[in-house]
């Protein structure tokens, strides 16, 4: 590698998916692979300002490029977190936002799915906090945050 080269937030992070496909391909465990690879992806989240190991930013340091809805709360919480996966429950959700969820998001997992386009501005309250939804139990009203 020329040491002299520069790299974009993305083309590190693809290459970070690279790597990590490589990682998958020789067969690895899960758990392995996310030891390799969480901490490249906090630094990364790191460089893009969208995570300080120093905890939690103030509002005005979150980035304004977003656009804001009501599940913002949601975003600032999840930005921060130097956790590889957070397990909520929807009380717990609903105290982040401070107010309560939508009827479908306790009846339907579609309502929880990592889709970034149309109107789910919920999803992408944890998408752009560099997450994305797994293990969505409607029975115990809980949902893993797993960093993607």
């Amino acid at each position: 590698m020329n040491k002299n080269q520069t790299w974009t937030i993305d083309e590190l992070s693809l290459a970070l998916d690279q790597y990590e496909q490589e990682l998958r391909d020789k067969g690895l465990r899960r758990n392995t692979i996310n030891t390799y690879v969480q901490h490249p992806e906090r630094f990364i989240r790191w460089l893009a300002e969208r995570y300080s190991p120093t905890g939690p930013r103030s509002e005005s340091q979150i980035p304004k490029s977003k656009p804001s809805s009501k599940y913002e709360p949601l975003y600032a919480y999840l930005i921060n977190l130097p956790n590889e996966y957070i397990r909520m429950t929807f009380v717990q959700i609903e105290q982040v936002l401070g107010f309560r969820l939508p009827a479908s998001a306790r009846r339907y997992p579609a309502w929880w799915a990592n889709e970034y386009e149309g109107t789910h501005s919920h999803a992408r309250s944890w998408l752009d906090a560099s997450y994305e939804t797994k293990e969505v139990d409607l029975n115990s009203q809980s949902v893993t945050f797993v960093i993607r």
